[in-house]
């Protein structure tokens, strides 16, 4: 049986370390992010590609965007689900925009995919 995950990890649309806010502890710890066309992934290690820390759906998410003012630190961003609040930061505000950027890309070709597939039922 193929791991779905796997299978998705052949569609890379960028990848790169990020900071991200624990949810437990509030303390912010980096981790190899890792966005598909479906999925973004966190992982302790640089392309290691395997027990991801997170796994956020893409067709899950409603809201990305900046949140310094949220978290009182530069370069902040948040991706609101219905389950959770993920609280990233990047090294600088052109890599910010960069991950936003190619987050709400995904979100959108994911979106236009699955209303050409409801079109055809």
């Amino acid at each position: 049986m193929q791991n779905p995950m796997l299978e998705d990890l052949k569609n890379i649309m960028k990848e790169g370390w990020l900071e991200k806010e624990s949810r437990v502890f509030k303390s912010w710890r980096k981790r190899w992010f890792v966005l598909t066309t479906t999925t973004l992934y966190s992982f302790k290690a640089e392309k290691q590609y395997s027990n991801p820390t997170e796994i956020i759906q893409l067709a899950t998410v409603s809201t990305i965007k900046s949140c310094q003012e949220e978290t009182n630190k530069e370069n902040t961003f948040k991706i609101d689900t219905p389950d959770q609040t993920f609280y990233l930061q990047a090294s600088n505000n052109q890599e910010k925009e960069g991950w936003i950027g190619a987050v709400g890309k995904a979100m959108v070709k994911l979106n236009l995919k699955k209303k050409r597939s409801d079109d055809d039922d």
